[in-house]
């Protein structure tokens, strides 16, 4: 009875690998591979990836299992979340091209990671699915390939490759919607708003319902800027309006409608939108036009010190980004510029990528006795040679973002010494309104009801933080 319980106990152990010690390899080569793909089939990934590694290391990439034995190494990698180290065995094997069968499946376990994780655009779209001859597919690994195959020839100019790649997306694939909506984004680009709005509500209309969640927003978005653009604030915010119950976390969607507020006269609502930004899940704005922005409001309500206040808020942000500007301090050389840089929307994707790298190559730290001390030491070389890649990436994105940020903030600071002028101006004018534009009534609290009603303390509720109201008076005299 011992003896059973002890074997059923190791049995165990090697089906449900957390918690067990390490269990043995086999010893022989075809014993090693059938070891993998029994582990994969029962969901021992440490296992899996253990067996197919070892036999990797004990053959060459003549063996005709050699890039089945790969596959179940990538495809047990991504099991245990190791995403990047992934994509680079499936990248071996899409490129490598010694299996043809093998091909599809690995361009296909790219696409998978390339849509689901932060990862290495440089090797896996740019140095390879956009650019290299890649032959034999079918279905949406043909899709795959065709979108940013065809998308990296309308970046170098080539149309009518792009088109004809384009073209060839089946129409019921995710990726043509995608190739739509760049050709969408391109009538913009060309300020054709009208048929670039005709463009992204066909989208909407011959996807619905199968639209990604990413080109679903971004094409709401855009329609809410062409709206914004011609000058239809009405439209634009209802658009807006629509979007942010699907994308509640985006600082930069909270500006965009409180610039819409503004042209509206909505400043009290504006004003809310803007203090909505100062919450610690919204710090990642970079944005120095907001400061600007909140002093026109309140110089609309004729607030006029509270507006002096708000326009020198960018000097008390970005102080020391301006000051090694104004002290002729190289762009790339000023540390305050380049953390500002990190946070902005261009350098969001690489970041991001910095960070999974890290975070995966801790979990291998901890995984290493059930992954094996040969496999765990070659997952740790790859993440830090892939660290030093992206830190390298990560300083070329950071100088152009740098020099963008620089623009911007010397344009926001122009914009607040106008302000202050026009502030100066006003007082010596009297307390009336620039453009005489009637302004939304203030918001009141009325003195009894249902509702209840608290006064705002400096906390942020996330579920209403895009809902605040600043009840400021109208101080100007009609």
């Amino acid at each position: 009875m011992r003896t059973s319980k002890i074997v059923f106990a190791l049995t165990v152990c090697g089906l449900l690998w957390s918690g067990c010690s390490r269990v043995q390899l086999a010893e022989d080569r075809d014993g090693l591979y059938s070891q993998a793909v029994e582990a994969s089939l029962q969901g021992n990934a440490p296992l899996a990836s253990r067996a197919a590694h070892h036999y990797l290391r004990g053959g060459t990439e003549d063996d005709p299992r050699y890039d089945r034995a790969s596959r179940v190494l990538a495809e047990n990698l991504k099991e245990l979340d190791l995403s990047y180290a992934s994509s680079l065995y499936y990248f071996d094997i899409a490129s490598a091209r010694r299996d043809a069968e093998m091909v599809e499946y690995a361009v296909v376990g790219l696409a998978r990671i390339i849509e689901t994780y932060p990862h290495d655009k440089w090797t896996l779209i740019d140095g390879f699915v956009a650019t290299a001859d890649i032959t034999g597919l079918s279905g949406e690994a043909e899709a795959f390939v065709n979108y940013y195959q065809g998308l990296h020839s309308l970046q170098r100019g080539e149309w009518e490759w792009g088109l004809d790649l384009f073209d060839s997306i089946p129409d019921r694939s995710a990726y043509k919607a995608r190739a739509r909506y760049v050709l969408a984004v391109s009538l913009l680009a060309a300020y054709d708003l009208g048929e670039a709005e005709e463009a992204l509500e066909e989208i909407l209309e011959d996807f619905e319902g199968r639209l990604p969640e990413d080109i679903y927003n971004d094409i709401r978005r855009g329609l809410a800027r062409i709206a914004f653009e011609i000058g239809d604030y009405e439209t634009a915010l209802e658009r807006y309006e629509d979007i942010r119950a699907i994308a509640p976390d985006d600082p930069q969607l909270l500006l965009e409608m409180a610039w819409t507020e503004y042209y509206l006269h909505n400043h009290r609502r504006s004003l809310g939108l803007l203090l909505a930004l100062d919450a610690p899940a919204f710090s990642r704005l970079i944005a120095p036009e907001r400061f600007m922005l909140e002093a026109l409001n309140l110089q609309q309500l004729c607030q006029f010190e509270p507006a002096r206040t708000a326009a020198v808020r960018l000097g008390a942000r970005y102080g020391d980004a301006l000051d090694d500007m104004r002290r002729g301090v190289a762009v790339v050389d000023s540390d305050a510029l380049r953390s500002a840089a990190r946070l902005r929307e261009a350098a969001t994707p690489i970041a991001d990528f910095r960070l999974r790298l890290l975070r995966e190559q801790q979990m291998v730290e901890g995984l290493s006795s059930r992954l094996g001390d040969s496999l765990s030491a070659e997952l740790l070389e790859i993440y830090e040679r892939g660290i030093a890649e992206v830190d390298r990436r990560e300083r070329e994105v950071l100088s152009g973002e740098m020099e963008a940020l620089a623009t911007e903030l010397l344009s926001a600071a122009e914009g607040v010494q106008l302000i202050l002028h026009e502030i100066s101006v006003a007082l010596l004018r009297g307390r009336v309104r620039a453009d005489a534009a009637e302004v939304e009534a203030i918001f009141e609290v009325p003195r009894g009801g249902e509702q209840v009603y608290y006064q705002f303390t400096g906390e942020f509720w996330t579920d209403e933080i895009d809902d605040l109201i600043v009840p400021l008076e109208d101080r100007c005299i009609e």
